[in-house]
């Protein structure tokens, strides 16, 4: 026989235990109860079943494919009242066996530890799964990325927090959650109601009724409900274990609270139709006299009990507000286990057009709706477009949050940003003045726990209608769009533009290493893009053979006579700004300039001298220790800096041995700022795919980073008060203060060997230095290290990089990493 328990868990005053059993023989019965402490049954303990595909999948898919599915359920869900001190025993009998399971406070306790929910992952890891995926890792990528990633996997199990005791330790509790409910009985104005709208189709019982009295438990209570019922009661063959049909469900919901309204269609529209009907029933009911807001659901999901109130105070705090989003994890099929977090950036525009992050919960403002609905060939109206079946969510969050930036637009047009905003975007803050973001996971998505080993190409149309989705939306908002490609998988998508070849100027500070300039130089030749001067800015070398390098390599890609008259200026360039724009060279160009100063090294005076020597319009700050791995990759970073909404585009870093150094930065890693996902293998799966999607961050480093000029030059260049470190974050920080987005793109990919020119800051003179500039960025940007990074999420840890849930020993929710030396400053 084989048995496990899963859930074991004390809850006004009941246990329940929940998990599964079999024999040799799945259909054969098996046998449970439960006696106390003095070996009496407990006749009044609630013994059921549940399904448990994954079991059935794990132990018996041979089974299945033989005989058919299996008639038994083979999990169970128990039910035993329990007290303080109490003991008892459940009894497990199959095939003339029997296996007895004792429980006692201390026994549960230490059932839901962190440590017995490690051991339980690490003992998972033993299967017959694990050594298919890894020979097929050892297979395709070879021994050094197998073994990295079963070193990560393992130090992920011993390190990380069990998502599920990390949710019991940060939920909301009952002490907060009725004080909700009396803040918003004194509510008598200025209450904004939300109307939730679900399609239904064929929902059992069980997952229904979740779903409803999820809702009936808010604790903000000015809401509506509208269910559009799809499912076709005409010859409905319904499954005793189903329970109780749909519509059974719905009118008891009706009749016992006026706020929950149903309609049952008279035939199944298909779920963008059926979706809209639900709609329609929320809009018929308007107009309100409150601010209303339409709120999507799923039939067979939850919502925290205090989600509603959360988005009634973003509403209050923020009247403006158009879209409102939340952070979501997944629930299995028993509520039994909690798992993938969904930890989410601030507004995003770019992530959201690599992939739908923003997803569960949604909401809108009922205005905001009705100026994006369209009508269909039969004229009716439709909020969601089945065309986009599939993506039909996307594509409406696509054009919900276009057209709240459209408005947000407008309304600086005409009146500015208000004095919250403005402070916001000083601080380098801003993301929009009506797209909220929650940072909290107030909607609990229901999910098979394998349903991620799926064949995801099983619904190739659900990936075409998410990329025709983001293909419109970019011709709708004027986006120079060529095509939208596949990302890293199924549902992640790689946005490509159309560009022209606008002459690049290469910033590259070098001081000897000329092997190593030689081959940044010339890795960057031989890529796609050839429109490129080289400005090398001479930094006190010492070798002789870093002269002679430097008289060979341009002589060997000379720059214009004219340009030798612009060097010799002290000005630097003079030539015109259309001149500029028009400049195409036959050959990519190489020049040395020297920077002299006697107060050491000052990587950001060295690239502002650079730049008065260049003449392009766009400018690639580089690192002497860089070389391009793929060919496209300027133009791929290009093809968004030249957007009018950007001003900085960053790569994707790697060490030579294909690990990541680079994918972004967050201000707070470390209690000051960091690059995202360093130490990773390339070929490792990232939290959401996060490394391998374009999106906007705070910052990227300018070890590689294009910028325009006329950006560089609005912000007065890099900050020369931060000599050596974080001046790239500076200046990605004053740019966003601009309102401009600072983009990574993964797809432009180089390695980088990591500062070999400056060497590393292991010298007790360096290290007070560069605690000294961690002081002077603090100085400068003090509210986002205290506030937190609007692209990261303040559930996720500070400590390490790979965006891992927060060490709740260690860190709070919500509060940075502290730094001792920052006292008084954060």
């Amino acid at each position: 026989m084989r048995t496990k328990i899963d859930i074991a868990l004390v809850r006004e005053g009941k246990l329940n235990i929940q998990g599964w059993a079999f024999g040799k023989d799945p259909e054969t019965p098996v046998k449970l109860y439960v006696k106390d402490a003095a070996g009496n049954r407990i006749e009044d303990a609630s013994i059921g079943s549940v399904r448990r595909d994954s079991v059935v999948e794990a132990y018996f898919g041979n089974y299945v494919k033989e005989h058919g599915a299996i008639r038994r359920e083979l999990g169970f869900d128990i039910d035993v009242p329990f007290q303080h001190g109490d003991t008892c025993y459940l009894f497990i009998c199959v095939d003339g066996r029997r296996r007895r399971y004792k429980f006692n406070d201390k026994i549960i306790e230490e059932f839901n530890s962190h440590a017995h929910k490690k051991r339980e992952k690490l003992l998972a890891l033993l299967n017959w799964e694990t050594v298919e995926v890894s020979l097929e890792t050892l297979k395709k990528d070879g021994l050094r990325v197998l073994f990295r990633k079963g070193i990560h996997k393992i130090q992920g199990v011993q390190e990380d927090f069990d998502y599920n005791e990390w949710f019991e330790k940060t939920r909301t509790t009952d002490e907060e959650l009725a004080h909700q409910r009396e803040e918003f009985a004194k509510l008598s104005e200025g209450r904004p109601l939300f109307s939730i709208v679900i399609p239904a189709f064929k929902t059992p019982e069980k997952f229904l009724r979740r779903m409803l009295k999820s809702i009936e438990e808010q604790t903000y209570g000015n809401f509506q409900v509208y269910v559009a019922d799809a499912t076709p009661y005409d010859g409905l063959v319904w499954m005793k274990e189903d329970g109780k049909k749909p519509k059974e469900v719905l009118q008891e919901f009706a009749k016992k609270d006026p706020r929950f309204h149903f309609s049952v269609l008279e035939k199944n529209l298909g779920i963008s139709d059926n979706t809209n009907a639900a709609i329609e029933l929320a809009l018929q009911a308007a107009p309100f006299s409150a601010p209303h807001f339409i709120v999507l659901a799923d039939h067979d999901d939850e919502l925290a009990p205090e989600a509603l109130w959360e988005c009634a105070r973003v509403v209050r705090e923020h009247p403006a507000a158009k879209v409102i989003y939340t952070d979501e994890d997944k629930i299995d099929f028993e509520d039994a286990y909690r798992f993938e977090p969904h930890f989410k950036t601030d507004y995003n525009p770019d992530l959201l057009r690599s992939v739908n992050y923003v997803c569960h919960l949604f909401v809108m403002e009922e205005g905001l709706l009705r100026s994006i609905a369209e009508k269909d060939e039969a004229g009716n109206v439709v909020y969601e477009r089945k065309q986009y079946d599939g993506a039909q969510d996307y594509d409406l969050i696509l054009r919900a949050t276009e057209k709240a930036q459209e408005i947000e637009k407008e309304e600086i047009a005409q009146h500015g940003l208000s004095k919250e905003d403005q402070k916001l975007l000083s601080e380098a803050r801003f993301t929009s003045s009506n797209i909220f973001h929650i940072q909290k996971a107030l909607y609990h998505w229901r999910s098979h726990q394998m349903s991620t080993a799926a064949n995801p190409e099983a619904k190739l149309y659900a990936f075409d209608a998410g990329a025709r989705a983001i293909y419109d939306h970019c011709v709708r908002i004027g986006l120079p769009v060529e095509k939208v490609e596949k990302g890293i998988t199924y549902g992640f998508y790689h946005v490509k533009y159309r560009t022209e070849e606008p002459l690049i100027s290469v910033i590259i500070p070098n001081k000897d290493h000329t092997k190593d300039l030689d081959k940044a130089i010339r890795s960057l030749i031989k890529g796609n893009y050839k429109n490129l001067e080289f400005i090398v800015v001479e930094n006190n070398s010492e070798e002789d053979e870093t002269w002679q390098y430097y008289d060979a390599i341009q002589k060997e890609f000379p720059a214009p006579a004219a340009w030798e008259a612009d060097d010799a200026k002290a000005g630097g360039v003079t030539t015109t700004a259309a001149d500029m724009k028009a400049c195409s060279l036959e050959h990519p160009v190489v020049r040395v300039v020297k920077w002299v100063s006697d107060q050491g090294f000052n990587y950001s005076a060295i690239n502002n001298f650079g730049v008065q020597y260049a003449h392009g319009d766009y400018l690639l700050f580089m690192n002497n220790d860089i070389e391009l791995i793929e060919p496209d990759s300027l133009y791929e970073m290009l093809s968004y800096v030249q957007r009018e909404d950007v001003g900085i585009c960053g790569a994707r870093l790697l060490y030579p041995d294909e690990v990541i150094q680079h994918a972004g930065v967050v201000v707070g890693f470390g209690g000051i700022a960091g690059a995202a996902f360093v130490g990773i293998h390339d070929k490792e799966l990232t939290y959401m795919h996060r490394a391998k999607c374009i999106q906007d961050y705070s910052a990227v480093t300018a070890a590689c980073m294009l910028s325009k000029r006329s950006v560089f030059d609005a912000v007065g260049g890099f900050t020369e008060e931060l000599a050596v470190a974080f001046n790239d974050v500076d200046f990605c920080m004053k740019v966003r203060a601009l309102g401009k987005l600072v983009v990574y793109n993964p797809y432009a990919k180089f390695y980088h060997y990591e500062s070999k020119s400056r060497g590393m800051e292991d010298t007790p003179e360096k290290v007070q230095r560069f605690n000294g500039e961690i002081v002077k960025f603090a100085k400068r940007w003090p509210e986002i290290i205290r506030e937190g990074d609007p692209y990261y999420n303040p559930a996720l840890t500070f400590m390490k990089s790979n965006f891992v849930l927060k060490d709740l020993d260690k860190e709070n929710v919500g509060k940075p990493f502290h730094m001792d030396i920052l006292d008084g400053i954060v």
